[in-house]
């Protein structure tokens, strides 16, 4: 059973590490900072987690853990969709980097699964695909993250991408 000790250094090693992934990505990110930051020898991220690709894996596991999308809370498909949207930006916006291709199609797939809602419903026409919107909330989710890094961080901005990527979904669904 581990000490406390070894479990206080091993959760600071992942919480450097997070911090070195989300920043700088995995090619980008530097064992020697993430042992720096986590105040251990670079041998001990090692010992824990065998390389680079294993701690980026722990790491990547841990955030996914924590940014499980559910389903979202809402009276209409319309509610459901902001909500959900506004999920995805905001843990695209935080973890970029870190969040795995399992997580994408897991969103993805509460993504359609909301569109479907709609369809089944009445909010939303019959016709649309269901699949191809919810790759396009998706794409647009991560893509928002390439254009300046500290004006997305404001809530106004948050606020007016997720209305805009809303909008624009509710009017591509909707009845003409």
């Amino acid at each position: 059973m581990p000490s406390e000790t070894t479990v206080s250094r091993r959760d600071r090693i992942l919480a450097a590490a997070e911090a070195e992934f989300a920043a700088n990505g995995y090619t980008g990110a530097r064992v020697e900072r993430i042992a720096e930051t986590a105040a251990v020898n670079k041998q001990l991220l090692f010992h824990y987690f065998d390389s680079k690709a294993g701690l980026h894996k722990a790491v990547a596991d841990a955030v996914a853990s924590r940014s499980v999308i559910g389903p979202p809370p809402g009276k209409t498909p319309v509610e459901r969709l902001r909500k959900l949207v506004d999920q995805l930006v905001r843990a695209t916006w935080q973890y970029e980097t870190l969040l795995s291709g399992e997580w994408r199609s897991s969103a993805a797939a509460m993504a359609k699964s909301v569109v479907e809602d709609g369809q089944r419903t009445g909010h939303f026409r019959d016709d649309v695909d269901a699949s191809g919107v919810s790759e396009v909330i998706i794409a647009a989710s991560f893509g928002r993250r390439t254009s300046d890094v500290e004006s997305q961080r404001a809530d106004v901005d948050h606020s007016r991408f997720v209305g805009s990527l809303v909008q624009m979904v509710v009017d591509h669904c909707s009845w003409r």
